[in-house]
């Protein structure tokens, strides 16, 4: 579900098949939604593409024993169609380690999280050509237990939801996993207890992605359309519309597994303290339209030639050839320099090839479906482990284009104005996929990217799939590659001379630019400082308590009240701290009791500072204490109340939960 991912719709109908112009330009027919190779691009040599199955097992076998190893990872599936028929299956590794059961592309489950999605789309797209739905209609037209607040004059549609232009805020933290069967609800119960916030407007401009942020929500959403319209229960639909016409016998949304699948599934893995732990089942909720798939890579084959093939496979057909083209055509660009998003599939340029897919993760598998319509071949990996391990399956992608396709990277230098020009993108952007309203909204302030201005005229700024420190040359208006691969960001828009968003290779996230005073570094520096100042308060309240006892009475309580609002903060942050260390696993399946007492003690040092900062003002106008005491208790209290407003900007005042 992309939930471990750091981590997607033309205002017209598309019309007319995707075509490639000179290897590397894609074209459609809506205005603006076009890719343009940027300077720099990588230039396609003479593609090799896949000759025996013999020799795709050579490569792909020395590719996965070297990453498990690295990873490591306890087991992976892959599948690889060409021409209309399945070309290459393989297991790798184990589906279950203690009992040494190896894993078979045939008969063993995975779990795709967000690969699931399109599964989701293609029920909606059969919806549309039955006339049931449209893609550019209010959603809550259809919705019948569920509906959107109007928070803005345009309303939500599908098109928005399937590029994941909604608007939403983002969350999950103890209701996106359930931990057991018996805590799962129904579609329509979770989506009215768990409705996100509407942020922003939807996007009404398809040729902008600067709105983009990836919704598990919404998909749910539209899973829960497609139950209500045709009738049938989510589950059902899929398996009697898309899994029979395919064959896709060993596939299913359901949870907990049918008692026939549950013996295929691959246990999933995390490596601790030098071997694989088994985890549980995740649940994915009702949230099962975004990521409950189960599936195997020969069923996952199968799915990918019906794409490949306008819709059909053998005798059965799940789309019309039109449909196949408009959910595969360029539908809302971020940059005509930049991948872009189709009707539901990512659209990714690698080596210069146009490539359509989608990942998926969930705590502990992790997986890729990549389609090259073009070269009518397809690659489905997935692997059973979380950690490190867990880039195995994206590197694949990048490999084995690489290794069929491959381009050579021209060298690019920075242009002579480029340090004048840099200046406007200077500054710290912050991922638009995050939580607005609620507690959550803490695990935005790790995710800050800072654009810096480096002496060489290159423009220093993290690598937005894995954050590794690199630079970026401008090759175009706002255009930026990476120096030393394949891999672009854009800025957009203007003010006041600085640029205000930013997109990059991943189309359905985008980032927006923050002020100083809203970066989550500052408010470290400042919190800090604030429990340097705390320690010291307490100290100082203890060693004067016997001459505040004698002192002026109408302060008497000042340092006391001080202290304790300071204790209070510091006991709130040793118990935040707990509660993280426990680890993501035990946040995404339900939230602990300690937040809350954690959440509590925050709570209780607001009245207890609003008493210091009285205090603050009456030993001035007393002209009580020392003048180096008088300071240091201002400074402590302003230390205090800055501390709360940060806690107050990051919703951990008050219980913003869920």
């Amino acid at each position: 579900m992309n939930a471990t991912r750091t981590q997607s719709l033309g205002a017209m109908v598309l019309a007319t098949l995707v075509t490639l112009v000179s290897g590397n330009v894609f074209a459609s027919s809506a205005d603006g939604l076009v890719y343009h190779a940027p300077a720099g691009a990588p230039q396609p040599l003479e593609a090799i593409g896949p000759t025996t199955p013999a020799e795709m097992e050579a490569f792909i076998d020395g590719f996965m024993q070297s990453q498990m190893r690295a990873g490591p990872v306890a087991g992976a599936t892959v599948a690889v169609v060409k021409d209309g028929a399945l070309f290459f299956s393989k297991g790798y590794g184990f589906a279950d380690v203690e009992k040494r059961a190896p894993v078979d592309p045939a008969q063993t489950l995975f779990r795709p999280g967000s690969v699931s999605k399109l599964f989701t789309w293609t029920a909606v797209m059969q919806l549309v050509e039955a006339g049931k739905l449209d893609l550019d209609k209010d959603v809550n037209t259809y919705l019948k237990d569920v509906q959107l607040p109007k928070t803005y004059d345009q309303p939500i549609t599908l098109r928005n939801i399937m590029t994941h232009t909604t608007g939403f805020e983002d969350g999950g933290v103890g209701y996106l996993f359930a931990d057991s069967a018996k805590t799962l609800v129904p579609l329509g119960t979770w989506l009215k207890s768990h409705m996100p916030a509407r942020i922003r407007p939807p996007t009404t401009d398809f040729t902008s992605g600067a709105n983009a942020s990836y919704s598990n929500y919404a998909t749910a959403l539209a899973g829960h359309i497609v139950a209500t319209v045709s009738g049938q229960p989510f589950d059902d639909y899929i398996e009697q519309h898309i899994f029979k016409p395919l064959g896709m016998n060993h596939s299913t949304f359901r949870e907990p597994l049918p008692a026939e699948l549950e013996p295929h599934m691959s246990g999933g893995y995390n490596f601790e303290n030098g071997e694989f732990v088994k985890k549980g089942f995740e649940f994915i909720h009702a949230a099962g339209p975004a990521g409950s798939l189960a599936s195997t890579a020969t069923d996952m084959a199968r799915f990918m030639l019906a794409y490949l093939q306008n819709g059909a496979l053998d005798d059965g057909r799940i789309l019309k050839p039109e449909t196949v083209q408009l959910m595969t055509t360029r539908t809302m660009s971020p940059d005509p320099a930049l991948n872009g998003s189709a009707l539901g599939f990512y659209e990714s340029w690698i080596n210069g090839r146009r490539v359509i897919g989608h990942g998926g993760d969930t705590l502990y598998f992790h997986s890729e479906v990549v389609l090259l319509p073009e070269q009518n071949l397809g690659l489905f990996v997935s692997i059973n482990t979380g950690g490190e391990g867990a880039r195995t399956s994206m590197a694949l992608q990048t490999a084995f284009v690489s290794h069929y396709f491959p381009a050579t990277l021209p060298v690019i230098k920075p242009p002579a104005d480029a340090k004048e020009r840099n200046q406007r993108y200077a500054g710290t952007y912050r991922s638009l996929r995050h939580s607005y309203t609620k507690f959550e909204r803490v695990f935005a302030a790790a995710g800050d990217v800072k654009a810096t201005p480096m002496p060489d005229g290159t423009l220093g700024m993290p690598d937005p799939l894995f954050g590794k420190p690199a630079r970026w040359i401008e090759v175009g208006n706002g255009v930026f590659r990476d120096v030393n691969q394949d891999l672009f960001i854009a800025f957009k828009g203007d003010s006041g001379g600085h640029t205000t968003q930013l997109v990059g290779p991943f189309s359905p996230i985008a980032s927006e630019r923050i002020h100083w005073y809203e970066t989550g570094k500052l408010h470290g520096f400042i919190a800090g400082l604030a429990i340097l100042l705390i320690i010291t308060t307490i100290v100082s309240a203890i060693r004067q308590r016997r001459a505040d006892r004698t002192g002026p009475p109408a302060v008497r309580w000042a340092r006391p009240v001080l202290a304790l609002s300071g204790a209070l903060l510091l006991i709130f942050l040793i118990v935040l701290a707990l509660v993280l260390a426990a680890g993501l696993e035990q946040l995404i399946f339900k939230v602990p009791s300690t937040l809350y007492v954690a959440l509590t003690f925050a709570m209780l040092a607001v009245p207890a500072a609003l008493v210091a900062a009285y205090f603050a003002v009456k030993l001035w106008s007393a002209r009580a204490w020392t003048m180096g005491a008088r300071v240091h208790y201002t400074l402590a209290t302003l230390a205090v109340l800055s501390f709360l407003l940060i806690l107050q900007y990051w919703n951990l005042i008050g219980y913003r939960i869920g």
